[in-house]
């Protein structure tokens, strides 16, 4: 064989080679794995949502403090981690949350009359109180949502949630927050989802959530 075609199949070779390697990348094979105890939380995560999708009936107290047992257990896992590992949890926090979020407005979207969105809507509230009654308790009991004593519920920074700002309630940086990291589709349901969310709360006098 010539010098040419041993250059040119030497090429090649070398091109096959890079193609699997990049290949073999985006497939994760010669990734760093993941910190087992980041897969842990995640997992954790997952093992909440996938219970709150098996749940049925009205929502109860027991249940709330059920979830938020569940929770205070993720957050104190994840404030056991080292602060470099700390917001790689974020982004599997972040799936979670949009995917109890879909199964919410799939739930909600998929009823005809304004009526029963109106008692979905009215059920969905009811839950919150449980939830937000079952933190207090949680709280007063040393351990807050988070797994710190007494909780720390203030907004967060840009690896763990929202972050405050001028003239906007804590749950209007929220929506923003989550609205910001959403598809055009996803954010116009979004927003029509939790209007429907302020509306009633305003038509029932309670206070903001």
């Amino acid at each position: 064989m010539s010098r040419r075609g041993v250059a040119v199949g030497a090429t090649a070779v070398i091109l096959v080679i890079a193609c699997l390697g990049a290949v073999a990348w985006y497939a994760g094979w010669f990734r760093r794995p993941e910190d087992p105890r980041v897969v842990a939380i995640g997992d954790l995560m997952r093992d909440l949502l996938d219970k709150e999708r098996r749940r049925t009936g009205p929502a109860t107290f027991m249940t709330a403090i059920e979830r938020v047992s569940g929770i205070v257990t993720v957050g104190m896992k994840v404030n056991e981690l080292p602060q470099d590992l700390r917001p790689r949890v974020m982004p599997l926090a972040m799936g979670v949350m949009m995917d109890h979020l879909d199964d919410r407005m799939n739930a909600y979207f998929a009823l005809r009359t304004s009526e029963d969105r109106t008692r979905f809507i009215d059920g969905e509230l009811a839950q919150m109180d449980f939830l937000k009654r079952a933190f207090e308790a949680q709280g007063k009991t040393g351990g807050g949502p988070d797994g710190r004593p007494g909780g720390d519920k203030g907004p967060r920074g840009p690896d763990g949630g929202p972050s405050s700002g001028p003239g906007q309630t804590r749950e209007q940086r929220f929506t923003k927050w989550v609205l910001d990291r959403t598809t055009p589709e996803k954010r116009a349901r979004l927003s029509e989802y939790i209007g429907a969310f302020e509306r009633r709360i305003a038509q029932t006098g309670r206070k903001p959530l």
